[in-house]
């Protein structure tokens, strides 16, 4: 008899324990299910809840991208801008004759621009060994240095995405932090390919700075840089790097503040809408302009301009 008490015991005890455990589970269950105005009030409330956190992120960045837009509309190397239909109209306002000797590559530029060729692309084309002719004569007979010939031209047409200013500042801030991270990378001893990569490393670090700051203080001309002329900008770090090899560091900044110089005043070269227009109405006359200027650059033999003012003091005793 009491063998039977404590089988029927044990027995009952143990039906008991998953009795229990799903009425535990299927009481919370049948709670919600009971209650889908809850799911609804909550679903609707996290809804709520990321609409607004998006709304916030989006309001900045609508307006950002509205000056995005206001600056590629005023840019020539923006293909997507309103400049090249400005340049396109400029040529419907100037008609030209009959196919003849003087103007094949009038009517090839102006069919090439109706087959889909941005009037703007054409007029860069046409206006940087013009630029580079500048350069020329900035170096060879003014007498000013810089890192060759391409780097400021092609800095200069960065110069003309970012802005002349924003640019300044962009590459004024890749010259202080190529200066600083070269003084840190030097500690580590590391061979040229990976410290010239460690000083990349750290100019971009310092760039990424500088457009969060400039996000927070709402500098608008900074925020809505294009990434490719601020890649230009970093990638003259490794010229520097290199004259510093060869050079004094004061001597390295003078060549990049020339180079800064340079390429300022070819900016504003590319801006001028008189030259971009004379460039694109008359292109044999511009091509024939520039190499004519190469052959006089390569004929002077003279003094610089900075060198004769340089030496002028013994000029004058000479005589």
């Amino acid at each position: 008899m009491l063998k039977r008490f404590i089988l029927f015991t044990f027995l009952s005890f143990f039906f008991a324990i998953p009795t229990k455990a799903a009425a535990q589970v299927t009481v919370p269950l049948r709670t919600v299910s009971q209650s889908p105005n809850l799911q609804a009030t909550d679903s609707a409330s996290s809804s709520a809840q990321l609409a607004s956190e998006s709304g916030s992120l989006a309001s900045p960045s609508a307006a950002v991208e509205q000056k995005i837009q206001e600056k590629k509309d005023q840019d020539i190397t923006e293909t997507g801008g309103k400049q090249k239909s400005v340049l396109a109209a400029y040529l419907d306002q100037h008609p030209i004759g009959k196919l003849s000797w003087n103007n094949p590559l009038q009517h090839l530029i102006r069919r090439a621009i109706e087959n889909g060729l941005p009037a703007n692309i054409i007029v860069l084309m046409m206006l940087f060994p013009f630029i580079a002719s500048v350069i020329a004569i900035s170096r060879h007979i003014v007498g000013l240095k810089g890192f060759g010939i391409y780097i400021p031209a092609v800095l200069s047409v960065a110069f003309v995405s970012t802005g002349i200013i924003p640019g300044t500042v962009v590459f004024l801030a890749v010259l202080l932090s190529a200066i600083y991270a070269r003084k840190v990378v030097k500690l580590l001893k590391l061979p040229l390919l990976p410290r010239t990569a460690m000083l990349l490393w750290g100019v971009s670090l310092s760039i990424l700075g500088l457009l969060v700051l400039a996000s927070f203080l709402d500098i608008s001309s900074i925020v809505s840089l294009n990434i490719f002329p601020i890649l230009i900008i970093i990638l003259l770090t490794e010229n520097f790097m290199e004259s510093q090899l060869f050079k004094s560091q004061k001597e390295a900044i003078s060549i990049a503040f020339e180079t800064l110089m340079i390429a300022i005043f070819c900016a504003f070269i590319i801006s001028w809408d008189l030259i971009q227009q004379f460039v694109i109405l008359r292109p044999e006359i511009s091509l024939l302009v520039v190499a004519i200027l190469n052959l006089v650059i390569g004929r002077y033999t003279g003094l610089r301009i900075l060198e004769y003012l340089r030496f002028q003091a013994i000029t004058k005793d000479e005589e």
